[in-house]
C-alpha cells in the first residue's frame, strides 16, 4: 500500500499517450511544496511503443463497435500497468513511495465545443494491476465547466514554471496557449 502522504512532499507516476499515437510516455517525478515554488525534479522516464495490435485498432477506432471500444479501454489499461510494472522494476524504484500514477489515457472523441471528451485507458485496471492510486479522467470536468479539456497545462505552466515565462505554448495534436495576466505598475 502507498505510504502517508507527506503534505510537502509527494511522488507520481505520469502517464501520457497523445493524439500522435507514437507510444506511451512514463515519467517518475517527485514534487516538494515546502516553499511557495513548487519544486520537482524528473527522476526517469521513458517512451514505449504501443504493440502492433492496440496501434491498429487506434487508427480504426471509428470502426469498433461499442463492446469492442470496451474492450480496447481495458487492453490498454492492462498494457498501462504492465509498462507501469516494468517502468517500475526497470528503474529500480520503490513502489512503496508512489503515491499515485496520473494516467491521461489515450483520447479517442474530443468534442469539447459539443460538451463531450472521452479517453480510454482503463484507470481500474491500471489501480487493480500495479496496486497503486490511479488520478485520471482529467478532461471530462473541464469540458463541463465550460473549457476546452485541457485543465493541467495552465496549471503545470505557471505552477512549475512561474520564472521562465509569462506565456506558454505547448504545440502538439492539440494546441493549448497559456497566458498570464500581467498587473500593471
Amino acid at each position: 500500500m502507498n505510504q502517508q502522504l507527506n503534505k510537502n512532499k509527494i511522488e507520481i507516476i505520469g502517464l501520457m499517450s497523445g493524439t500522435s499515437l507514437d507510444g506511451l510516455d512514463i515519467a517518475h517525478v517527485s514534487f516538494n511544496y515546502e516553499s511557495k515554488q513548487i519544486d520537482f525534479v524528473l527522476k526517469n522516464y521513458e517512451t514505449v511503443p504501443y504493440s502492433t495490435s492496440i496501434l491498429n485498432q487506434l487508427n480504426n477506432y471509428l470502426a469498433l463497435s461499442v463492446p469492442e471500444m470496451l474492450m480496447l479501454d481495458k487492453e490498454i489499461g492492462s498494457f498501462y500497468a504492465d509498462r507501469v510494472n516494468d517502468f517500475i522494476e526497470k528503474f529500480k524504484i520503490d513502489k512503496s513511495i508512489i503515491n499515485a500514477i496520473a494516467s491521461h489515457g489515450q483520447t479517442i472523441f474530443h468534442q469539447p465545443q459539443n460538451g463531450f471528451t472521452y479517453q480510454i485507458g482503463c484507470g481500474s485496471t491500471l489501480a487493480f494491476k500495479t496496486g497503486i492510486d490511479v488520478i485520471n479522467d482529467f478532461r471530462t470536468l473541464d469540458v463541463i465547466a465550460g473549457g476546452q479539456g485541457a485543465p493541467l497545462v495552465p496549471i503545470g505552466d505557471f505552477n512549475l514554471f512561474r520564472a521562465e515565462a509569462n506565456a506558454f505554448l505547448n504545440i502538439g495534436g492539440f494546441t493549448n496557449i497559456s497566458l498570464r495576466k500581467i498587473k500593471k505598475s
